[in-house]
């Protein structure tokens, strides 16, 4: 469970990339976070019937129900991408923040599950507080 003092951390290092952001309301971030399950967790609930495999999102792709890369490649696939409006939200749902900058922050030293994702969700990235160890993760629709 992410703690109080998570959102305001994540504010904090979203402002030191550089990165433009608001907070969406509950009901936007949930049919956000609604559209990332359909389009990269549909094959978990097809298995598993739940949309969330052992309590994270991204045990869809470490369990492979859905293709991705992981990793350093994975972080070079996601700093690959045109910059374009995006998304942010994290494994519990405390917040949720649609989002532009130049360069895609790199969320890896905060060492928590946070998922970032094209505003269309042509891709996702999902860091994981396992990294190095599992993850990140970097998938396409």
């Amino acid at each position: 469970m992410a703690r109080a003092s998570d959102q305001i951390y994540i504010e904090q290092y979203l402002l030191s990339c550089g990165v433009n952001f608001s907070l969406l309301e509950d009901t936007k971030a949930k049919m956000i976070v609604k559209k990332w399950d359909r389009v990269f967790a549909q094959k978990v609930k097809d298995t598993t019937g739940n949309w969330v495999h052992e309590r994270f999102r991204w045990h869809a792709f470490s369990y492979d129900f859905a293709a991705s890369k992981s990793g350093p490649s994975a972080l070079s696939e996601y700093f690959g991408q045109w910059p374009a409006p995006f998304v942010l939200f994290n494994e519990n749902l405390k917040w949720c923040y649609q989002c532009e900058a130049d360069i895609y922050p790199d969320l890896t030293a905060l060492g928590l599950d946070i998922y970032v994702s094209h505003h269309n969700m042509k891709w996702t990235m999902a860091f994981t507080h396992e990294q190095p160890h599992i993850g990140p993760f970097f998938a396409t629709q």
